[in-house]
This record gives structure tokens, sequence and C-alpha cells, in this order.
């Protein structure tokens, strides 16, 4: 089977500077797959790039500057509908960060600083009802989160610490958003302390505390 690289076709126009060529990829039927500028002299990317389906629809489009991704990302549905859009700083990921359903709906928000996620993320249900806020320091989840239910009604609320794990008090809700239990949580460990039937419960000890 012949390579993407054997079929590579370099346009020669140039695109407003003497030192840059266009490259086209094709794949085995003859279809552009992947287009972009690059600098003659060490053939390092500079400019705009571009990455098609076989159907010719836009999959990709992104920006290069000294073959280090610059600037605004794009990614498309074969619909043509926005599934990702994120920000570059020298080949890192910084400032906002959004992804899509195909239905055109977002789906997760959130922000970069220095490649690092930070502040408060958001999910949302593709009926556009947000399903979790969650806050963020340097790439792990650390800080207060609540969830939802799809139909609005809260869900749970709580504190992560040092990444996906509950920490204090934890507050579970029904479908109707009915304060249904209470948990006291240390490092991902949850004892029930309430529940709406029982009213207070004595809970067990966590590991390591004395009885």
């Amino acid at each position: 089977m012949r390579v993407l690289g054997s079929l590579l076709f370099i346009g020669l126009f140039l695109a407003g500077c003497s030192d840059l060529e266009t490259v086209k990829n094709k794949d085995e039927e003859g279809n552009v797959v992947e287009q972009f500028t690059r600098r003659k002299a060490d053939y390092a990317r500079e400019g705009l790039y571009r990455k098609f389906y076989p159907s010719g629809k836009l999959q990709e489009q992104a920006n290069f500057h000294n073959d280090t991704l610059e600037g605004e990302r794009r990614l498309f549905y074969e619909n043509g509908q926005v599934q990702i859009v994120e920000q570059y700083v020298d080949g890192q990921f910084h400032g906002p960060y959004r992804t899509f359903y195909e239905n055109g709906q977002a789906d997760v928000e959130g922000e970069y600083v220095d490649n690092s996620m930070q502040g408060v993320w958001k999910r949302h249900y593709e009926n556009g009802q947000t399903m979790e806020e969650v806050q963020f320091v340097d790439n792990q989840e650390n800080g207060p989160f609540v969830e939802y239910y799809e139909n609005g009604k809260l869900k749970a609320k709580g504190n992560f610490r040092e990444g996906d794990n509950e920490d204090g008090l934890l507050e579970l809700y029904d479908e109707s958003g009915e304060l249904e239990r209470k948990m006291e949580c240390r490092m991902g460990v949850c004892r029930t302390i309430w529940t709406r039937e029982e009213g207070d419960i004595t809970p067990a000890p966590f590991p390591g505390d004395s009885e």
C-alpha cells in the first residue's frame, strides 16, 4: 500500500512570501486530506493548516509558527458542526477550551493557563442543561463541585481534594431535588451521617481513626 508521503504534492505558488511553499497530502483516491504551508529552508510548518475528511469536508483548522501550534485550533464533525475549539501559545494549551455535541450544543467549557486546567470547568447534557461544575487547580479537581440531573435538579454537591477525591461534607439529592443523604468524606472515603428516612446516623470510623 502506498503511504501518504508518496502522494505528496507540493504547490509551487507562493503564499505572499518567497520562502514558503504550499503542501498538499492526498490519499490513494487522490483526495486532499491535508494542506499547509511550510518554510522551504527547513520544512517547518508556518501559517494555516487544514485537514479534511475523505468527503472533502473540513476536519481540522489550525495555525502554526515555527512548526508549533499557535493561536486557535478547531476540529469539526463531518456535518460541519464545530467539535472542539482550543487555544495554544507556543504549542501549549492557554486560554478558553470548548467542546460541542454534534447538534451544536455546548458540552465542555473551561480555561487553560500555561497548559494547566484552572478555575471552574463545566459540562452540559446534550439538551443544554448543566451536568456539573468543578473547580480545577493545576489540572486536578480541587475545590467545590456541583452535579445536576438532566431535568435541572441538583444531584450532588461537595468538595474535591487533589483529584477525584470527595473531601468534607457531601450532599446527595434525588431527581426531584430533595436532599436524600449526607456523607462525611475524607480523601474519597465517605461515611453516611444522615438520611432522609433515618435522620442522623453515627458513622463507622475512618480507617486509622480510633473507635
